[in-house]
């Protein structure tokens, strides 16, 4: 599959052709990685440039290890051995997921600064959610209608919103909701559904339809969270911080 990709170090950053890429991002599945984005600008200046600039709505909504809720600019994804409990902390490999499955109302775009990448590993893992419906209608028809037809219960924190959704949800622009862990397993035949799915993207992980995204220290990267599922391969990791990854959140206007 192909990404986008923006050398901001041999090329200055063209406001509306990027603002055009970034809305074209509401019925993509393809990344756009702007590769030494922090050499252009630092964390706070991108943030500034897709609010003022892009037009981009921020969503400050971010759940912390012990799932409260913070209303803040980024959330910090990196490795702390005393959280590792947590994939974000940790440096094992992290499931395909997507990140805002908990939302009723939840943010398209999610923008990431890799502000330290491993020495080895740690890249993020893709699944475009066409090729994934493919396989799914290839490999095992019966777990995509169930996918596309049986309502879930998705939540992060007590206390917190739910979102009531099938994990794919069909129509005109496909979107998928997915977080095995925060999806309630309510009923048999939903816990089923979900460990079948949960098995299968780990067997598929290793096969030509996931791809890897190129992220070094320094690069940014965003894409459209409904419109793919995404994680991480495990990474080499001595001291806390040795991998250090910003997320940020936007909706489309």
């Amino acid at each position: 599959m192909d990404i986008i990709s923006i050398d901001t170090c041999n090329s200055s950053l063209d406001v509306q052709k990027t603002k055009s890429l970034l809305y074209q991002l509401s019925n993509s599945e393809i990344p756009i990685v702007f590769k030494n984005g922090m050499s252009k600008m630092n964390r706070q200046q991108w943030y500034d440039f897709l609010e003022q600039d892009c037009q981009l709505i921020p969503d400050k909504r971010h759940f912390d290890n012990t799932q409260s809720l913070k209303i803040q600019d980024w959330w910090e994804i990196s490795y702390q051995p005393d959280k590792a409990e947590t994939y974000a902390y940790s440096a094992t490999r992290q499931p395909l997921h997507t990140d805002n499955a908990w939302f009723s109302n939840p943010a398209e775009l999610n923008f990431f600064v890799m502000h330290k990448q491993a020495i080895e590993g740690g890249k993020q893992t893709i699944y475009p959610l066409s090729i994934l419906m493919e396989d799914l209608q290839t490999k095992t028809p019966e777990l995509l209608n169930d996918l596309t037809s049986i309502p879930v219960t998705i939540k992060k924190g007590e206390g917190a919103e739910e979102h009531i959704t099938p994990i794919i949800k069909l129509g005109n622009s496909p979107t998928i909701f997915w977080n095995y862990y925060r999806t309630q397993k309510a009923t048999p035949a939903i816990a089923n559904m979900c460990q079948a799915f949960f098995d299968f993207l780990a067997e598929q992980e290793n096969t030509s339809s996931v791809f890897r995204l190129p992220s070094d220290t320094g690069d940014c990267f965003v894409f459209n969270d409904a419109k793919l599922l995404h994680g991480r391969e495990a990474f080499s990791a001595r001291q806390s911080r040795d991998r250090v990854l910003y997320q940020s959140m936007w909706r489309l206007p």
